[in-house]
């Protein structure tokens, strides 16, 4: 019975090199030094790691230490990452090596934000949700950090789904466990803005909280930004004189360095209490007013109308209204946040398979053992009955099912994939035929006097003549935005046929002209109007665009 012991000498061997342990490497005393320096001094240790001359060191080990010390320290200092070359070598050495938990996590969280930087936010999602999950369950510092930044990726890519404010409560309830006042601080002061609309109450609670605790700690930067945001809170409420009290510590603190924001919103509550001129010489006290963001420039153009209206300039204020609903409704086109939550998604599968993986590796050595054994009891019931005929039947037989199956899985594989790649082509047909609707519309308005245009203004009005081609039409949105008009409609069985279309053609993002042309109104001005009037019909308190966004962003 040699094979026997041979067997089971093989199974304590394997069960020796599963279980076995790696040693934690020793680093040079430099990169522990810069290490240590990081949270508290982080100037210091990047100069520190830049003195060290990868070429002296002689482990790889240590040049990867180095190499995620260098994109931490450059990150905490500011410097804006050009290349992700440094990172992806640390990246490499501590997913190789067993033992380096902390550091490992370390690497995703900082490769994440080099990827933001380098602006691939679904990347930085990514690894932002690879850190969170390779962190251990006690590593809050970790957790909490990953979880804030994704809670600022979703904020700074206007997320309307509150998942900015999910990720930021995560955060906080990890920060808490750490002594990191600082970013308790951040969270803190980010979740009281963004409960700003819907929770006006625990924005203002908790943003109170944030400055007490920063005026207790003496962190003066962390106390302005809690009053800033209290400002916008109080704003927010009508409250304009506590808002002012604010705005005047404000700027007994900063001596002229106010940001563009503080200074609009300043601007906003000194025109609500009736003081235009101060409110004037606030807007444009600011040292940095670039208004190439849609943001800042709906905040400016809003500051200029409470301005005007504030004088009694009536008509100002409704050029100023009219450009900020405009602005308003093109920064659909800049929500980037499915984006993010697709990358999030996707990550989410990731993991759940890497922990099925995991588990796999962690009883390795039981079902080595089991598996053997099976080996062994079946090679003695094989001298024991002298039947190897039987196991040679049973394994065709399980061969052949598994081909068989194999074989349907792979047509039905192929039968998704060609009615994905024709679900495809069927919305990009659709899509250019929206395009080319609204050029020939377009064309008819710059020329109305041409025969084609007469013809075509004249189909467009007849709308009852051509509704079985509008409700084709409306199908093919409900397939686009996930029934955004059939739903609409059970909801409101009081909609008439105009305010379907209206809806439909906003949805579709067709301009003021456009809707002007396709429904006969008058004035291309008044259309925003109508679609204020339809989002009340509807039951919606924001603006008909932002209900829209509910349902692309799905």
């Amino acid at each position: 019975m040699k094979w026997l012991l041979w067997i089971i000498v093989l199974t304590v061997g394997l069960v020796a090199v599963v279980t076995g342990c790696d040693g934690m490497h020793r680093y040079d005393g430099r990169l522990e030094a810069a290490d240590s320096l990081m949270h508290d001094d982080a100037d210091s240790a990047l100069a520190l790691v830049e003195a060290i001359d990868a070429g002296s060191l002689t482990t790889d080990g240590d040049r990867a230490y180095r190499d995620l010390l260098l994109t931490q320290a450059r990150y905490r200092c500011y410097i804006p990452a050009t290349s992700d070359s440094a990172i992806n070598r640390a990246l490499a050495y501590y997913r190789a090596h067993d033992g380096e938990r902390e550091k490992l996590t370390r690497c995703h969280l900082y490769k994440g934000t080099v990827m933001e930087e380098l602006g691939q936010v679904d990347s930085a999602m990514f690894y932002y949700k690879t850190a969170e999950a390779t962190a251990a369950p006690d590593d809050y510092f970790n957790l909490g950090y990953a979880n804030l930044r994704m809670g600022a990726l979703y904020r700074d890519h206007y997320a309307m789904d509150g998942k900015d404010i999910e990720k930021y409560e995560i955060a906080l309830d990890h920060l808490k466990h750490t002594d990191d006042q600082h970013y308790q601080l951040a969270c803190m002061i980010n979740l009281g803005s963004l409960y700003r609309l819907k929770m006006p109450q625990k924005s203002e609670s908790m943003l109170l909280s944030a400055r007490d605790y920063a005026r207790q700690i003496g962190d003066t930067s962390s106390y302005s930004k809690a009053l800033q945001a209290l400002v916008q809170t109080y704003y927010t409420q009508e409250k304009y004189l506590p808002a002012q009290q604010m705005i005047r510590e404000v700027l007994a603190m900063r001596r002229g360095t106010n940001n563009f924001e503080f200074c609009a919103i300043s601007a906003d509550v000194y025109s609500r209490l009736g003081m235009p001129d101060s409110a004037e010489l606030l807007l444009n006290s600011t040292n940095n007013r670039d208004l190439s963001d849609v943001i800042d420039r709906m905040m400016y153009l809003e500051s200029l109308g409470e301005i005007a209206l504030a004088r009694g300039d009536s008509s100002t204020f409704n050029q100023m209204d009219d450009e900020t609903k405009r602005l308003d409704d093109s920064l659909l086109l800049l929500n980037a946040s499915s984006v993010i939550m697709k990358a999030e998604s996707a990550h989410d599968r990731l993991i759940a398979q890497h922990k099925r993986e995991h588990q796999r590796r962690h009883n390795t050595w039981l079902l080595t053992v089991i598996i053997l054994s099976v080996i062994a009891l079946s090679l003695l019931s094989y001298q024991y009955y002298t039947k190897k005929h039987r196991y040679s039947v049973l394994i065709n037989e399980l061969r052949n099912t598994a081909d068989t199956h194999i074989c349907e899985l792979d047509s039905l594989r192929a039968t998704i994939n060609e009615l994905n790649i024709r679900d495809k082509k069927l919305k990009d047909y659709l899509d250019s035929h929206m395009w080319l609707m609204r050029n020939v519309i377009e064309g008819c308005y710059r020329a109305p006097s041409h025969k084609l245009a007469h013809k075509f203004n004249e189909i467009l009005q007849n709308q009852e003549e051509n509704k079985e081609k509008w409700e084709k039409l409306y199908d093919y949105i409900d397939m686009r935005y996930n029934n955004i008009l059939s739903d609409t409609v059970k909801r409101n069985p009081d909609l008439k046929d105009k305010d379907i279309l209206l809806l439909a053609l906003s949805t579709l993002n067709f301009s003021c002209i456009q809707i002007v042309m396709i429904m006969g109104y008058s004035n291309p001005s008044s259309v925003g109007i109508i679609k204020q009037r339809l989002a009340k019909k509807i039951g919606w308190d924001g603006t008909l665009a932002q209900y829209i966004a509910t349902y692309v962003s799905k």
